[in-house]
């Protein structure tokens, strides 16, 4: 047991991205068709034009006139392309589908508040989920007491953050997803009770993974929580995408520690990684989402992290972000830590958005997954929403979205 963590960086992707079910007000268009017809839009493999810009084509790759699009059940409706994708007879139909959703409903819910609106049979050809399951890790089905307040839906998270797409998004956590604790305060760095469960679980082989210079890889892992997505990809879609926000309470004291709790989203793609399962969300430097990512900067500027790892490994926050999104979260929890005063008991990388390419019309699996690291103290929680499919081609990284 013991007392806390911090990072900064960026990774810029290129592939614009579009809304699978959700309000989102993203748009969408390619240059240069060449889908033989199909209305569907694909960029240039030369990088000859800006893949997010909306042309006129007639599927033959000459920009030429605007045509009529091809729809198919096994489609998704493309927002903004103009044309009934899906052949539903609604053209670019936004169908939003988190209203009202309860706050400890189902993972078929959680899925809802996330965007991911359909769903199919085993054997459909349309796509959509097939199945949506909270377990205690990749392989531990089991839901030990307590393990139902690790996930939940929310409408908010504290006085600032509030969903990407629709009216609710989603939460995992080690600890209480909630703003606050869940129990008598709000601060999820001190041992409530109910913060601390001892859930176990397990992460898939390879995790958890060291951060450069810091100590993780091989840590036990503890109170694992998985919310397990199984999806049949539409036939028109070449990646998907989806937004996350990771906050952690393991901030300042325990930054570049052992105690380096993490989120991964483990995508199995025909089209990812050669075929191979992995994660799909890191930062510029590879580092898995953690306390000690390129990302994590809303915390307090100028405080003093590191001072609890043996050996300290101390050093001054630049936190860009400032503290500002903390605020009505159990993250904002001011106090002396590393011996600085007024320092935020936690922080939070702020909303990001990860991408990966994915096959048409296959099934795929994808896993959110949020663990303590070296013990099941001082916990951390991720906010999940808009999940987007992508209909051009996408390449895999993290970077910071554009205020919604």
């Amino acid at each position: 047991m013991r007392s806390l963590l911090y990072a900064g960086g960026v990774l810029a992707v290129t592939a614009v991205v579009f809304a699978a079910c959700s309000g989102s007000s993203a748009t969408s268009g390619f240059p240069d068709g060449a889908d033989g017809g199909s209305g569907v839009r694909i960029p240039t493999a030369d990088g000859g034009k800006d893949p997010g810009s909306l042309g006129p084509g007639n599927g033959t790759g000459d920009g030429g006139a605007v045509q009529t699009c091809k729809s198919d059940p096994s489609y998704y409706d493309i927002p903004g392309d103009n044309c009934d994708n899906d052949g539903d007879g609604k053209i670019d139909n936004a169908v939003v589908c988190d209203t009202g959703l309860p706050a400890t409903g189902s993972a078929g819910d959680f899925a809802r508040a996330l965007g991911l609106c359909q769903v199919a049979g085993a054997h459909d050809t349309k796509w959509g989920v097939i199945s949506a399951t909270f377990q205690n890790g990749h392989t531990s089905t089991g839901t030990p007491g307590r393990f139902d307040e690790q996930h939940g839906i929310l409408p908010k998270f504290g006085n600032i953050v509030r969903p990407r797409e629709g009216s609710s998004l989603g939460v995992i956590s080690s600890g209480t997803a909630s703003e606050t604790d869940g129990d008598t305060g709000p601060a999820f760095k001190d041992q409530k009770a109910g913060m601390q469960g001892g859930h176990g679980g397990d992460v898939p082989p390879g995790f958890p993974k060291a951060s450069p210079g810091c100590g993780s890889a091989g840590a036990p892992v503890n109170d694992v929580v998985n919310v397990k997505l199984q999806i049949r990809v539409p036939a028109n879609a070449n990646g998907l995408a989806f937004d996350f926000d990771f906050w952690s309470g393991e901030w300042p004291e325990y930054v570049c520690t052992t105690y380096n709790d993490a989120f991964i989203a483990y995508l199995s793609s025909k089209a990812f990684n050669g075929g191979k399962a992995d994660n799909m969300s890191f930062d510029a430097k590879n580092n898995p989402v953690s306390v000690n990512n390129g990302f994590f900067d809303r915390c307090t500027a100028g405080a003093q992290t590191g001072c609890s790892g043996t050996p300290a490994k101390t050093a001054t926050a630049s936190c860009p972000g400032g503290t500002s999104e903390l605020a009505g979260t159990g993250f904002d929890d001011p106090g002396i830590y590393c011996n600085d005063t007024s320092t935020s008991g936690g922080g939070a990388t702020g909303w990001l958005s990860s991408q990966a390419p994915v096959e048409p019309g296959e099934v795929i699996t994808l896993e959110f997954m949020i663990w303590d690291a070296g013990d099941e103290s001082w916990d951390s929680s991720v906010l999940l929403d808009n999940f987007r499919w992508i209909p051009g081609p996408a390449s895999t990284g993290t970077t910071r979205p554009p205020p919604r």
